[in-house]
């Protein structure tokens, strides 16, 4: 992959509205230590459905904006599990891994 993107912007309140609207677009098996220590602390939305308890929203530089969540579950995983990915294009699915695999 050609020079990725790898500075995120972590206003969580900005961040978030412009999270509206993604979808999935991949998973990603890892650990809640490995996500945190490469993205920061999370973000524990009151969802009304409760089907999103933990997730991080990021907005890499070229505006992408990428969502990394559990799904339906009822407490937050620490052990390895397939987190899912969002965002409005499988370009972050991509950027998402880049930064993980570069930030152990």
């Amino acid at each position: 992959m050609n020079d990725m993107t790898t500075e995120l912007e972590f206003d969580k309140e900005v961040s978030t509205l412009k999270a509206n609207g993604t979808c999935l677009q991949g998973r990603i098996r890892t650990t809640f230590d490995a996500l945190e220590k490469a993205f920061g602390e999370p973000i524990y939305p009151k969802s009304g459905d409760g089907k999103v308890i933990c997730e991080w929203v990021l907005e890499f530089n070229d505006g992408a904006v990428a969502t990394i969540y559990c799904w339906k579950v009822q407490e937050v995983p620490m052990g390895e599990y397939e987190w899912h990915i969002g965002g409005h294009s499988e370009k972050v699915v991509e950027y998402v891994k880049h930064f993980l695999i570069h930030n152990k």
